[in-house]
C-alpha cells in the first residue's frame, strides 16, 4: 500500500480528474478541491476571483495535512501546489475518450441537472482537448517534473485503476 496525503491531479478536460479526485477523497477520507472552484467566483459566466483571493484560498488548502486537488492549470500560481504534493498524477487519456465524456457531461447537465450548460461553450472545449497532447501535456509534464520528484503519468483507465488499488 502506498500512502499519499497530498495529491495533485492534472490532465485534459474530460480525462477523469474530478472522478478520480472524488474516488480518492472518498477512499482516503481526504477533502477534494477543484481548481475551477478556486479560480472562478461564478463558473457559469466565467467570472474569476482576483488573484489575491485565489492565492489566499490555495494557501489555506496547502496548510492542511491532507488534500486532493485537481485541475487543468499549470501556471505559476499553481506551482506551490505542485511543490507541496506528495505525488502529481498526470492523466493522459486519448482525445476521443475525453470528447465522448464531454458530450456525455453536456447531455447529463442539459437534461438531468439544474446546472446551466451551453452547447457553444461545450464545443469550444474540444479545441483544448485537441491541443492537449500537442501543447498542454508537455507544459504540465515540465511543470510537474520541475516542481516535484514524484510524477506519475497515467494513460489508460487500467493504469488509473491500478493506481487506486495501490492506495488501498
Amino acid at each position: 500500500m502506498i500512502k499519499y496525503n497530498k495529491i495533485l491531479i492534472v490532465g485534459p478536460i474530460g480525462s477523469g480528474k474530478t472522478t478520480l479526485a472524488n474516488k480518492i477523497s472518498k477512499m482516503l477520507k481526504i477533502k477534494a478541491y477543484e481548481l475551477d472552484d478556486i479560480t472562478y467566483k461564478k463558473r457559469e459566466n466565467f467570472e474569476k476571483h482576483k488573484p489575491k483571493i485565489r492565492d489566499k484560498k490555495i494557501k489555506s488548502i496547502l496548510k492542511k495535512k491532507k488534500w486532493v486537488i485537481e485541475g487543468f492549470y499549470s501556471r505559476s500560481w499553481t506551482y506551490p501546489i505542485y511543490r507541496k504534493a506528495d505525488v502529481v498524477l498526470i492523466l493522459k487519456i486519448k482525445p476521443s475518450i475525453s470528447k465522448k465524456r464531454i458530450i456525455t457531461r453536456f447531455l447529463k447537465r442539459k437534461f438531468l441537472s439544474k446546472r446551466k450548460t451551453n452547447l457553444k461553450r461545450t464545443m469550444s472545449l474540444f479545441k483544448y482537448i485537441n491541443e492537449y497532447s500537442k501543447k498542454y501535456f508537455k507544459i504540465q509534464k515540465e511543470v510537474a517534473k520541475k516542481n516535484n520528484k514524484n510524477v506519475l503519468i497515467l494513460n489508460t483507465t487500467k493504469e488509473i485503476n491500478k493506481f487506486i488499488k495501490s492506495m488501498k
